[in-house]
């Protein structure tokens, strides 16, 4: 994901090099990029609680046995 970000500056940094990108477009890229960045720390934080939960709520092997008997 860290390329993919890196790949969204370079190509705004191109833009604006261009004369292609107004001011008011080329901060409202730049918000854009810091809440995709913030979305994407936030899903990672998120699919490690995720798989923290999942594997502590296991059945143990001899309750599972139990169960089943």
């Amino acid at each position: 994901m860290a390329e993919q970000h890196d790949d969204y500056k370079e190509r705004i940094a191109a833009l604006e090099a261009n004369g292609d990108l107004s001011g008011a477009a080329k901060l409202l890229m730049e918000e854009m990029l810091a809440d995709l960045t913030e979305s994407n720390r936030s899903n990672k934080a998120l699919r490690r609680v995720i798989l923290k939960n999942g594997q502590s709520s296991t059945m143990s092997t001899r309750l599972r046995e139990a169960l089943y008997e």
